[in-house]
């Protein structure tokens, strides 16, 4: 959770550290302030703000307001966790070739910039910039340790150095280095002066003025506050009013060691022709950290400080800083309303009444027990009948017809029978098979990557069946309704639950489902799609958040398409898998939010009691089990300008014990509400249960009054 608060407002404090920094360089030009003191002082205290600003503002955090149904829930809670954050290392499978071309480059992975979520890749470049500078200033660092090391000591001390450290009450270590142009101070307990050879060719005053310099760079402990400097820059490298911050603090530093100086050795003009003789000597590239007794590109500035010396006087320092104050403020609350920090949602439950527990589906062994829709009883402050994202793929275009008299449902449901007889792979009689698909998902979910799915059907009586998908790996085997695995594992990955329910549970409808239809078109077929919910108002317009969909081809009475909530689709090819009468799909395709997910190739064949082992004989043992076709509805405000209400539909795979193993958006109204219901989402207490479950949860987000 610490890593996706961090991930979600990653790019709002950018954006505010980008807006307060050149807010906060750009202001002491504009004003012509030039007080060296204070303006140190300020850039030290706007460099520490930029870095603290998430502590000094006021995170914004929805108050949610969560109405559900309560499941009895008697089951046990105390299976683990699936791992949704940590990705394994890549299965060494790969898809045939032979794969449709509706999904690009089905047949090879991702490039690996593409499975990286935006707030994650954004990371990373900030990450590896920050180490670039780092590692910058480690070989400064390594580079002025052997300068030190290369250094002859200063022998005899001269007594224009003997006399600046009277004067400054300071003392270190003075050497000759023929590596530097200019003096360079540096160490904090065992402070070192390394000083060019041209330094023996000054006079006393020169002398003196430069040894004054670097000793009061030493009494005020300024290779220390560089270090922390540039340690700051490298975190926040890609601001650019945070190198103009840095370039006016390095400044803002040599001029107040410059008046300083000039004022204990009272020799301002010595001092100023040091300075320009060691402007005509060699410059080398600056070594950072190092307070640096010249930068060329500082010279114009610290001479013009020094030859016009103008005090500035109390009452306008207060001003300017006042005013300063005032417009940093003013930028500060703009990019805190603009750019805010978004936190954990308060989130309020309101219970509403018990409701009778739902039929399960169980992989332990292939059932054809109905499926059913889970709802809750309508609340006043959640949209149940809120309309569903507008989406491209949604072949449900015109009008709905609600089939309420008996003659019409068994019209409806009758055409529904029969795409179910086809597709149910488990149905008495059915001959033995074997049946291989090979597959590719992807998405930004936790297992991705090339893939296998099989089974061995034994007209019910013994079965088996295995997966395998980036690092996950399972074997299952079964005799009548019990199924053990070889080696049990916490939970399934959500992609292989969503590949195994379009494979062989397609169809799954309760008898006393509200039942609507529409004529469609797709690929040039007439469909009819059938769409069914449990308990929830059908004379909506358009097709509802619970409702399953279900679209039989006219002409062939095959399943086209099915959609277990709107933005989630599965399409089905048949071609040439014709099994003993039976036409089974070769080929599926899915699609979640608008973005493929799933490519699989289907094959069957026959198959006979020596493919499946008893499971007694292997020693497995009893292993998680998955249910599906689950929905749970949420309630929450809308904190972006909005007048209606506005739907979110999360697609989640839950632990028995109600926490959320993996997640993706199914269809939003609103990009922007996208990763709040997300967030919502993976913070909510869903009902314990003996089972994994595959579920939709509609978000509404409601106006705020």
């Amino acid at each position: 959770m610490i890593l996706d608060a961090i991930l979600r407002n990653l790019g709002p404090w950018t954006e505010q550290v980008i807006v307060i920094a050149l807010v906060a360089a750009l202001l002491p030009m504009l004003i012509r302030l030039r007080h060296p003191q204070t303006q140190l002082a300020y850039c030290h205290l706007m460099l520490a703000a930029c870095l603290l600003l998430p502590f000094l503002q006021p995170w914004r955090h929805s108050i949610v307001v969560i109405s559900e149904s309560t499941v009895a829930a008697d089951e046990p809670a105390n299976q683990p966790k699936f791992p949704a954050t940590a990705r394994p290392a890549s299965d060494a499978r790969s898809v045939p070739t032979t794969l449709s071309s509706r999904l690009p480059s089905a047949s090879a992975p991702l490039p690996f910039w593409r499975k990286i979520p935006t707030e994650r890749l954004w990371l990373r470049i900030l990450a590896a910039g920050a180490l670039v500078r780092l590692c910058w200033l480690l070989a400064g660092l390594w580079k002025i340790r052997g300068y030190r090391i290369a250094a002859t000591p200063l022998y005899p001390i001269p007594e224009a150095v003997e006399a600046a450290s009277a004067l400054t009450h300071a003392d270190a270590l003075f050497c000759i280095s023929s590596d530097v142009s200019g003096p360079v101070m540096l160490g904090v307990f065992f402070p070192v002066v390394l000083l060019p050879d041209s330094f023996r060719g000054l006079d006393d005053e020169a002398q003196c003025g430069i040894a004054a310099h670097e000793l009061l760079h030493v009494r005020r402990n300024d290779w220390l506050v560089t270090l922390l400097e540039e340690l700051a820059g490298a975190l926040l490298w890609f601001n650019p009013g945070i190198w103009w911050l840095l370039a006016q603090t390095r400044l803002a530093r040599e001029q107040l060691v410059d008046a300083e100086a000039v004022r204990l050795t009272s020799a301002r003009e010595p001092y100023i022709q040091a300075l320009l003789a060691i402007a005509r000597s060699r410059q080398v590239l600056d070594l950072a950290p190092t307070p640096l007794f010249l930068r060329r590109r500082h010279l114009t500035h610290r001479l013009h400080s020094l030859l016009k010396d103008v005090a500035v006087s109390r009452p306008r320092l207060v001003f300017s800083y006042a005013f300063i104050a005032t417009v940093l403020g003013v930028a500060a609350w703009l990019s805190f309303r603009v750019f805010p920090l978004v936190g954990s949602p308060q989130i309020q439950r309101i219970a509403l009444p018990a409701r009778a527990p739902q039929p399960v589906l169980s992989t332990a062994a292939p059932s054809r027990a109905p499926a059913t829709v889970e709802t809750r009883s309508e609340h006043t402050t959640h949209p149940d009948l809120a309309p569903v994202p507008a989406y491209n793929e949604e072949p449900v275009t015109g009008s709905i017809q609600l089939r309420t008299t008996p003659a019409e449902r068994a019209a409806a449901l009758s055409l529904l029978e029969r795409a179910r007889q086809n597709s149910d792979m488990h149905l008495a009689g059915t001959p033995p098979f074997r049946l291989d698909v090979t597959f590719f998902a992807r998405g930004n979910v936790s297992y991705v990557g090339s893939g296998t799915l099989s089974e061995t059907w034994l007209s019910g009586q013994l079965w088996r069946w295995t997966a395998n998908l980036a690092g996950y790996s399972q074997t299952r085997i079964g005799r009548g309704q019990m199924g053990f695995d070889e080696e049990p594992v916490p939970a399934v990955p959500l992609r292989v639950h969503m590949l195994r329910e379009a494979v062989f549970w397609p169809v799954r409808f309760a008898p006393g489902a509200r039942l609507r239809t529409a004529a469609a078109q797709r690929n040039g077929k007439s469909l009819t799609c059938l769409l069914l919910n449990g308990q929830m108002d059908s004379g909506a317009p358009t097709r509802l958040w619970a409702e399953q969909e279900y679209c039989i081809d006219n002409g062939s009475g095959l399943l086209d398409l099915f959609s277990p909530a709107p933005g989630t689709y599965f399409a089905y090819d048949y071609d040439r898998n014709d099994f003993h009468g039976r036409f089974v799909p070769v080929h599926i395709t899915a699609s979640v939010g608008g973005l493929p997910i799933l490519d699989a190739q289907i094959a069957i064949s026959d198959a006979n009691a020596a493919d499946v082992p008893l499971p007694e004989a292997v020693g497995y043992r009893p292993g998680i089990t998955l249910a599906a076709g689950l929905r749970y509805l949420i309630s929450a405000p809308n904190n972006f300008a909005a007048d209606s209400i506005q739907t979110v539909i999360v697609h989640a795979a839950l632990s028995p014990a109600g926490g959320v193993l993996e997640e993706e958006v199914s269809t939003s109204a609103d990009p922007r509400l996208s990763q709040v219901a997300l967030d919502l989402v993976q913070q909510h207490a869903f009902p314990t249960a003996l089972t994994q479950r595959d579920a939709y949860v509609s978000v509404g987000f409601f106006p705020v009054q």
